[in-house]
């Protein structure tokens, strides 16, 4: 199970192999059922998750119960609460499986002992934040340069097993539109390539 995991950390890193057991061996296994949460809002986020398969969103809840998604993370991709997981504060996001998931869980406790006893792992740490970081900046681009129907166009491009995978109402706040008119832009573009 965490074979995928010691892979990207051979891959990113480098470190002797016995740094990299050591390493491995403070991830606990963590399986989510479908629609289950890895954080709910309210709840101080003190662990980072690798995701071994499944499909997990963070998304915003507001007072009348509507929702934002703001990340989809995949297998391969870590996920946490960055803001809660720094400060300390109680998150304002939700973290939800969308399908079965497996994840390798660190806690923050853990993760901070091994920045200081291998400290090679620190980049490790840093470069998996700038890539979330980087992902989130290039949302936040598309958001304010581009129409919905760009957006939607970018997403079947980009990352088109979101598109196949995750449930319509998501996708649609996601994109920052409603669902009938993501439902409108999926039957302009598939008349569009017949």
């Amino acid at each position: 199970m965490k074979q995928s995991l010691k892979q990207i950390i051979k891959t990113t890193i480098s470190i002797p192999e016995e740094d990299i057991d050591f390493m491995l061996a403070l991830f606990k296994p963590l399986s989510l059922g479908k629609e289950g949460y890895f954080l709910k809002v309210g709840n101080r986020c003190n662990q980072v998750a690798f995701i071994n398969s499944g499909i997990l969103r963070n998304y915003y809840p507001n007072e009348k119960g509507e929702e934002t998604t703001c990340h989809f993370a995949l297998p391969n991709d870590f996920i946490t609460s960055f803001p809660s997981l720094t400060t300390n504060n109680p998150s304002t996001e939700n973290i939800q499986a969308l399908s079965p998931a497996e994840l390798l869980v660190i806690d923050k406790q853990d993760l901070e002992m091994l920045y200081e006893k291998i400290p090679a792992t620190q980049e490790f740490g840093r470069k998996a934040a700038e890539n979330l970081t980087i992902t989130m900046e290039k949302r936040i681009a598309l958001f304010l340069n581009n129409t919905a129907e760009e957006r939607y166009h970018f997403l079947m491009k980009y990352n088109p097993i979101l598109i196949q995978t995750v449930p319509l109402q998501y996708l649609a706040t996601y994109l920052g539109i409603t669902p009938q008119h993501l439902s409108r832009l999926r039957k302009n573009t598939i008349k569009s390539v017949f």
